[in-house]
């Protein structure tokens, strides 16, 4: 496959995702260590995260591009990546509106349209302001090729600065740069136009675009097939299609709930209007469905981001046909919705954005290492510690590994994470860890195998609020309910965040009548923000009311008193069942008994402190790395 110039040894890409990982703006270890793994994996082009082409944005954390003093860094990190078997691209981009959260960036845009109406706007750019961006765009490009990118991405998508050019729900413009599709285009045009002139007719430009803004005034199917013309006409090598903007639904990240290959009819439209090749991306991270968005002819290239976060290996494995080896990626989102001021996360991978720091070394000497629990910590403590040499021996209690995880995959949408599980499960086997399931730990089973280190995983359990009443008999929890306890047809769910929700939307799609009750001012407060929003737009389509602000104070038989947010006492009545969703506490009984029992006792995952499955895997990643 050839974009311009450049030959790809195969069709999956990876396209640019915000790691957050620079250090002052430069690529630093953490960075070239990061894509390097990736590079191995086997992709064909790595496209690097961002690169900052004006000053106004600059934040540390985030690869500039705007100076030549970035050239050194980066061509370390091209020089690093090309060595390990890939080539490789940057995004260059500019974050017009949509960068309120850098500090010091003040928003400008193609026209002052505010993100949401209680924002305030955007300034709009001069038409000379438009110009000098050209020239900017031109010189990042030139420091790209000096510093030995193989090719620029122009980042024409997700409703950031020329994405906002090209829609005509942002671009309201009267001068040149606005009106027709040919007008919101000029932009990008002469962009590309530009740096063909200033580093060379065959350097490769590849321009990412929305096949939709999935936003009511956005780009229509029939101006991106125009647009995309255009900027193959221009000189545009590639054409990426994705979909989105800021306050988007779906957003630009797809969740889990949304289907794989999301995008891919969109590029295959596009791809019937241009004679370059198009990439597509948007979960298509399973081997088998990106074949399958190939051969129908939808796109040239598959673009995978989260799946090579999951695991960088993706495309070797695919290629060798072990498809069970690969760490799948759960579209979870908590890479894009984690902390923005802080480096990537993987819930799957905890080596992401690490690499160096998490490699696995083989132990001095090996251990008789015990682990008692298999959740995520456990099981993931247990394939570390094996991977490393030590003899490995789990119990767990159920008749199936997985503890909380197994009741995560229940909820609608979320049937893929117990891919995790499987995925683990097999490690162990594979390994030679010896799993007693069904048997629960206690000091004599720890005594009679005689570990070097113990390591107690045994999780949490739901937490019960002392509201009077709370033992009547048609009040139940969550899990129970998961777990498939029969509920009657109207259900109270007591407590709003994310275990409540998803609970609420489980009994709605069973044909059940639910109201949710959350003490907080907002429902799934526990939530990343786009998961969140897309389970809310969900909800708003089913069977399902939510009150925020609303104590139970007392649970009667049939009925609760609640206090709402106005301080009154209602009184709620005709529930056939009450579930509880108030949270965990961590379960922990055995650890100090067994203290004595073990040179090493380690407590991880919830039944350390209640947490997420990120700190689960993460803590047992680290602590089978320490033994």
């Amino acid at each position: 496959m050839k974009v311009g110039r450049i030959e790809l040894k195969n069709r999956i890409i990876m396209p640019p995702m915000i790691d957050r990982l620079a250090v002052d703006g430069m690529a630093g270890d953490r960075v070239k260590d990061f894509y390097a793994a990736r590079a191995r994996g086997g992709v064909a082009l790595i496209v690097l995260t961002p690169g900052i082409v004006d000053i106004s944005m600059a934040s540390p954390i985030q690869l500039g591009i705007y100076e030549d003093r970035f050239i050194p860094s980066l061509r370390q990190l091209t020089d690093l990546v090309h060595s390990e078997g890939a080539l490789m691209g940057i995004q260059l981009m500019h974050l017009g509106r949509q960068g309120g959260e850098i500090e010091g960036y003040k928003p400008v845009a193609a026209s002052p349209v505010p993100l949401s109406p209680n924002e305030e706007a955007p300034r709009e750019l001069t038409t000379g302001e438009v110009e000098g961006l050209v020239e900017k765009f031109a010189e990042a490009a030139r420091r790209a090729r000096d510093a030995g990118f193989d090719m620029v991405e122009l980042h024409a998508c997700h409703g950031y600065l020329l994405s906002g050019f090209l829609s005509p729900h942002t671009n309201r413009r009267g001068d040149r740069y606005g009106g027709s599709v040919e007008g919101r285009a000029r932009f990008v045009v002469e962009i590309i136009g530009l740096i063909k002139e200033r580093v060379g007719v065959d350097f490769p430009v590849s321009c990412r675009i929305n096949g939709s803004d999935y936003m009511p005034g956005g780009v229509t199917l029939d101006m991106v097939r125009r647009t995309a013309r255009l900027l193959a006409d221009a000189g545009a090598d590639l054409i990426g299609v994705s979909g989105g903007a800021y306050g988007s639904y779906p957003v630009i990240v797809p969740p889990y709930d949304q289907p794989r290959g999301c995008n891919a009819e969109l590029a295959g439209a596009v791809k019937q209007a241009v004679k370059v090749p198009v990439a597509v991306a948007g979960r298509l991270d399973d081997p088998l469905a990106a074949d399958e968005a190939l051969l129908a002819g939808k796109a040239d290239l598959i673009a995978v981001a989260r799946g090579l976060l999951a695991d960088p290996d993706l495309p070797n494995k695919a290629a060798a046909g072990d498809f069970r080896e690969i760490r799948r990626c759960l579209a979870c989102n908590v890479c894009i919705d984690g902390n923005p001021t802080e480096p990537i996360t993987c819930t799957v991978n905890p080596e992401a954005g690490r690499e160096r720091e998490m490699k696995i070394a083989p132990a001095s000497w090996p251990k008789r290492v015990l682990v008692i629990g298999g959740g995520l910590a456990g099981l993931e403590a247990a394939r570390v510690a094996a991977l490393r040499g030590h003899r490995v021996c789990l119990y767990e209690e159920d008749r199936v590994v997985g503890g909380q995880w197994v009741m995560a995959a229940k909820p609608p949408h979320k049937q893929e994470h117990a891919m995790l599980l499987d995925h683990l499960s097999w490690q162990l086997q594979k390994l030679g860890v010896e799993c007693h399931l069904g048997q629960r730990a206690d000091e004599s089973t720890v005594q009679g195998f005689g570990p070097d280190a113990a390591i107690v995983a045994t999780g949490a359990k739901p937490l019960v609020p002392p509201i009077a009443g709370v033992d009547h008999p048609e009040v139940t929890t969550a899990w129970e309910v998961l777990r498939g306890r029969v509920v009657g047809q109207r259900v109270l769910v007591i407590g709003g965040g994310l275990t409540g929700l998803e609970t609420a939307e489980f009994l709605a799609q069973g044909g059940r009548e639910v109201m949710v009750v959350e003490l907080l001012k907002r429902a799934g407060a526990d939530m990343g923000a786009t998961v969140r929003w897309h389970l809310m737009n969900r909800t708003r389509n089913q069977n399902i009311r939510i009150f925020t602000s609303t104590q139970v104070r007392e649970i009667r038989s049939g009925g609760v008193v609640v206090v709402s947010r106005n301080g009154s006492e209602e009184a709620w009545s005709a529930f056939d069942t009450i579930v509880l969703a108030c949270g965990t506490k961590s379960r922990d009984e055995l650890s100090t008994k067994i203290k004595d029992l073990a040179a090493e006792v380690h407590v991880i995952g919830d039944a350390a402190k209640p947490r997420r499955g990120l700190e689960a895997i993460r803590e047992g990643s680290e602590v089978g790395r320490r033994i």
